[in-house]
C-alpha cells in the first residue's frame, strides 16, 4: 500500500518544476505565471507590475521565468489579499529587487492585509499547526506536531506601503489598474482590472472549483452573497481573459460561466440555508436536508476539492448564527471519553468494537484500548481513500497517524 504521504492532497507544492508549462501570455506586455497560486506580470514603460507574488517555494521558480522574459525593474506590487499562497513569495520579490539594486518596489493592498498580518502574528502558532494538518505536511509525525518555522508568516514579509478602502486607480506606463474590494473567502480581497488589456486578475475572486466558504480550520466567517456579487461585477467586466488565483487562464466564456454559475450556486445555497433557519430549523437537520442541484453536479468549477457543500452550509450558518445545535446537553457538554465511558459500561467493549472511536476513547482496558486504536486508524484510512475533498483527506489520514501513535502508546 502506497504510504499516507503519497496518498495526501499536496495542493501543488510538489509540483513547482511542472508549473511552467501553465504560464501563459495574454498580450506581449501581460502574461500569467503559474503558481499555487498565480501571479500576474504587466510591464510598463515604468517598470514592471507584478500582482500577487505566489507561494515562497513557487516564486523562486516564478521569478526566474519572469527573469528570462525581462530583466526591468518591478516598479508596484499589488496583493489580491493576505493568504499565505498569494503573500509568501512577497520577499524573493523584494530580495531580487534588491540584488539588481532597483528601488524597493511599491507595495498595494486593502486596507485590511495588515490587519490579516497583525492576526497570523498574534496566533502565528496555531496557524502552523492547522496548516500542516490541513495541507497534509504532519503525516510523518506521529506525535505532537514538530513545527520546523519559527513564525508562520516569513520574517522578510512587507507591509502594504498604500492600502484602500472600496476602490482605488492608477496609471502607470499608458495602462490603467483598477483595483476593487471584493469580501469572498477573505474581508481583504483586491481584485484588477486592466481595461487596455480586458484582463481581470481575480486572485481567489474567481478560481476553479467550489468557493471555500466554512473552512473547518479557519476564520468561520466568510462572504457567500458577497463573493457571488463579486463574481457578478468580475462577469460584468466582460473580459477577454481571466488569471484566476489558482488553475489555469480563462478566456471570457470560460470565465463568464465560472463565475455567474459559481455565484448562483452561492446566492441558491444562502437562500435554502437562511430559509431553513427562518423555519427553526437547526445545523443538524440542515446538512441532512440540502443537497446539491442535478444541475450542477459534476460541473468543473463546483468540484469539491477544497470547499464542499457540507462546508459551505457550515460557513453560512455560522456566518448568521450562533453555536448551539438544538440539543440542551451540549450546552454544557460532558467530556468525550466521560460520555464514551458510560456507554461502554451499559453496552460493553465487545459488542462496541465495530464503533473504535468510542471504544478507543471511553475503555480502561490497555489491550482492548490499543485494539479500538488500531482499528479506528484502519478506518481512517479507508475513509481518506475514497475522499476527494483534500482538506478532509489530510485531516483522516493525520488522525490516522494520531491513532497508530496512541495504540502504541498503549
Amino acid at each position: 500500500m502506497t504510504s499516507r504521504s503519497e496518498r495526501r492532497m499536496a495542493w501543488g507544492a510538489n509540483l513547482v518544476s511542472e508549473m511552467a508549462r501553465f504560464d501563459a501570455e495574454i498580450a506581449p506586455d501581460l502574461w500569467m505565471f503559474a503558481g499555487f497560486g498565480n501571479v500576474g506580470v504587466a510591464m510598463t514603460a515604468e517598470g514592471l507590475v507584478v500582482m500577487d507574488t505566489s507561494g515562497r517555494a513557487h516564486a523562486i521558480d516564478i521569478i526566474k521565468r519572469l527573469r528570462a522574459k525581462t530583466q526591468a525593474p518591478v516598479h508596484t506590487i499589488i496583493l489580491t489579499h493576505g493568504h499565505g499562497d498569494h503573500i509568501g513569495g512577497l520577499g524573493i520579490f523584494l530580495k531580487d529587487a534588491e540584488e539588481r539594486g532597483h528601488r524597493k518596489p511599491l507595495i498595494i493592498a486593502h486596507e485590511l492585509v495588515p490587519v490579516r498580518f497583525n492576526r497570523y502574528k498574534m496566533t502565528s502558532g496555531y496557524q502552523l499547526n492547522v496548516n500542516m494538518i490541513q495541507y497534509g505536511g504532519a503525516l510523518e509525525q506521529s506525535g505532537n506536531i514538530n513545527i520546523s518555522r519559527p513564525q508562520f508568516l516569513f520574517p522578510d514579509i512587507a507591509y502594504p506601503d498604500i492600502t484602500y478602502h472600496d476602490a482605488m486607480q492608477f496609471k502607470l506606463g499608458g495602462l490603467t489598474f483598477e483595483l476593487y474590494h471584493a469580501e469572498g473567502e477573505t474581508d481583504d480581497h483586491t481584485w484588477i482590472y486592466i481595461p487596455e488589456r480586458k484582463t481581470v486578475i481575480a486572485g481567489d475572486a474567481c478560481k476553479e472549483g467550489m468557493p471555500n466558504i466554512g473552512n473547518p480550520f479557519k476564520l468561520m466567517l466568510r462572504y457567500e452573497t458577497e463573493w457571488a456579487e463579486s463574481m457578478e461585477l468580475i462577469a460584468g467586466k466582460n473580459p477577454e481573459f481571466v488569471i484566476p488565483g489558482h488553475g489555469s487562464l480563462m478566456d471570457g466564456a470560460a470565465a463568464r460561466e465560472v463565475c455567474l454559475e459559481q455565484a448562483a450556486f452561492l446566492r441558491w445555497l444562502h437562500d435554502e440555508v437562511i430559509g431553513m433557519m427562518n423555519r427553526g430549523c437547526w445545523l443538524e437537520e440542515i446538512l441532512e436536508t440540502i443537497k446539491m442541484p442535478e444541475k450542477w453536479a459534476g460541473k468543473p468549477y463546483l468540484h469539491e476539492i477544497y470547499g464542499c457543500l457540507n462546508f459551505v452550509i457550515h460557513g453560512i450558518y455560522n456566518r448568521y448564527g450562533g453555536w448551539y445545535n438544538g440539543h440542551p446537553a451540549d450546552l454544557f457538554p460532558s467530556k468525550r471519553s466521560e460520555i464514551a465511558a458510560e456507554v461502554l459500561k451499559v453496552s460493553g467493549a465487545d459488542k462496541l468494537m465495530k464503533e473504535a472511536d468510542f471504544v478507543a476513547d471511553g475503555v480502561q482496558d490497555k489491550t482492548l484500548r490499543k485494539t479500538a486504536h488500531l482499528l479506528r486508524a484502519k478506518i481512517l484510512d479507508a475513509r481518506a481513500n475514497i475522499e476527494t475533498n483534500g482538506m478532509v483527506k489530510n485531516t483522516l489520514l493525520r488522525a490516522a497517524v494520531v491513532s497508530e501513535k496512541d495504540a502504541q502508546g498503549q
